[in-house]
This record gives C-alpha cells, structure tokens and sequence, in this order.
C-alpha cells in the first residue's frame, strides 16, 4: 500500500490504495461495481442505437445524415452516462449492516 510499494506491485495491480488505510477498500469496490454496471448499460445503449439504425438503412431508407445524427447522438448519450460516476453519490462509502441477529448491545 502507499508509500512502501514497490514498483512491480504497483504496475501489475488493478487497483492501488495511496494511502496506507484500509477503510477506504469498502468505497473502492463499490465505486467498481457502479461503474461495471455504467459500462455495461452503455454497451447495450451502443447496441441498441446501431442495431437499430443498421436495422433501419437494411429494411428501410435511411438517409445518411439521420445516421450521422443517430449515430453521433448515441455516443453523446454514452458519454453523458458515463459522467454519472463524477457524481458524488458515486464516491459515497457503503453502508455497513450489523450482523444479523445481534442487537448491538451488551
């Protein structure tokens, strides 16, 4: 972690904690899977506009600036999804739960 990685560690890592505090591992992970389902909805948005519009030019007329704008307007759709992560909410730590069946007290 932090300051005593070494080198190599630091190349071959999917992801490295600057710090040398493991409470911030919770909001790592979960700021992974958020943007995993971000890029995931994005593809099927890419998908979705170019099978549509392939679909359209095939069994229709599609003139070619409408596939432009269709086209250019769906990656401008991807990339405005893609900007959900810079939102705070994105950053928040998770919640922890108590264990079930523990009350907490003593």
């Amino acid at each position: 972690m932090g300051r005593h990685s070494s080198d190599l560690a630091l190349q071959t890592a999917d992801a490295v904690l600057v710090r040398d505090d493991l409470t911030t591992l919770p909001t790592v992970i979960a700021l992974s899977r958020h943007a995993r389902r971000i890029v995931t909805a994005n593809l099927a948005i890419a998908a979705t506009f170019i099978t549509a519009l392939v679909a359209w030019d095939l069994f229709g007329h599609l003139p070619l600036p409408l596939g432009v704008a269709g086209h250019e307007g769906s990656t401008l759709i991807v990339a405005l999804n893609g900007l959900r992560l810079l939102h705070p909410r994105a950053w928040r730590t998770p919640q922890t739960h108590p264990v079930s069946g523990s009350s907490g007290r003593m």
